[in-house]
């Protein structure tokens, strides 16, 4: 095995829920980074408003999708 295959072969183990999950995350800790680095973007209310709907709706809409696909794919409801 070459490392050209031994490379597809690892990328043919990801999956897109996992890919997914790992962007919520990042998106959530360059939002906290951010506010790190200028604590007085915690006063602007702007800021707070878009931190709050890429944590929230990020972390919620991402379980929910995850709950729906697997609920389907449990039930062999494949489309």
């Amino acid at each position: 095995m070459n490392f050209w295959q031994f490379l597809d072969k690892q990328f043919s183990q990801i999956r897109t829920e996992h890919v997914a999950g790992a962007g919520v995350f990042l998106l959530t800790a360059v939002v906290l980074l951010m506010l790190r680095n200028d604590p007085a973007l915690a006063n602007n209310d702007l800021f707070k408003t878009l931190a709050q709907a890429i944590v929230v709706q990020g972390l919620v809409g991402l379980a929910m999708a995850a709950w729906f696909t697997k609920r389907a794919s449990d039930n062999g409801d494949k489309k």
